[in-house]
C-alpha cells in the first residue's frame, strides 16, 4: 500500500510540473518566452519587458518547480539527508543563476542571447530534478556495496 501511495504521489507531482509547463503563458509573466521560441532569436531585438515583474514571475515559477521537485525527491527516496541536500542545491543554483540572468537582461543581454536562454531554461524548468534523481540513485547504489 505504501508503494502505491508513493507512486501516486510522484505521478501527481509530475502532473503538476506538466501543468505548470502547459499553462506557463497564463500563470507567469514572461515576454521573453515568445522571443526565445523564434527559430533564430540571435538576429532579433528582444521585446520590451518589465524587469521587476519578470523577476517576480521567475522567482514564483522557480519556487513552484522547486517545491514540487523536492516533493518528488522526498517521495522517491524517503531520505531526509537527500531532501536537505536537494534543498541546498536548489537554493544555490537559484542564487547563482538568477544573478547571472539579471546581469544579462539588465545589461542588454551582456552574456549573449544563447547563454541567457540556457540560464533562463535552468531557472524555469525542473532540470535539476532530472539531474539529481540519477545522481542519488547512483550514489545510493554504490554506497551500499
Amino acid at each position: 500500500m505504501r508503494q502505491i501511495i508513493k507512486i501516486v504521489g510522484i505521478v501527481i507531482c509530475f502532473l503538476l510540473l506538466i501543468f505548470i509547463r502547459k499553462y506557463e503563458t497564463v500563470l507567469f509573466y514572461d515576454p521573453l518566452l515568445s522571443f526565445f521560441k523564434q527559430s533564430d532569436f540571435n538576429h532579433y531585438n528582444p521585446p520590451p519587458f518589465d524587469s521587476i515583474k519578470l523577476l517576480y514571475s521567475l522567482i514564483f515559477r522557480y519556487f513552484l518547480n522547486s517545491i514540487i521537485s523536492i516533493m518528488i525527491i522526498y517521495l522517491w527516496f524517503k531520505n531526509k539527508k537527500i531532501t536537505k541536500f536537494s534543498c541546498f542545491i536548489f537554493i544555490i543554483v537559484f542564487i547563482l543563476f538568477t544573478i547571472l540572468y539579471l546581469i544579462s537582461i539588465s545589461n542588454n543581454f551582456l552574456l549573449g542571447y544563447m547563454p541567457t536562454y540556457y540560464i533562463r531554461r535552468i531557472l524555469i524548468h525542473p532540470l535539476l530534478l532530472l539531474l539529481l534523481i540519477p545522481i542519488f540513485i547512483y550514489t545510493l547504489k554504490f554506497s551500499k556495496n
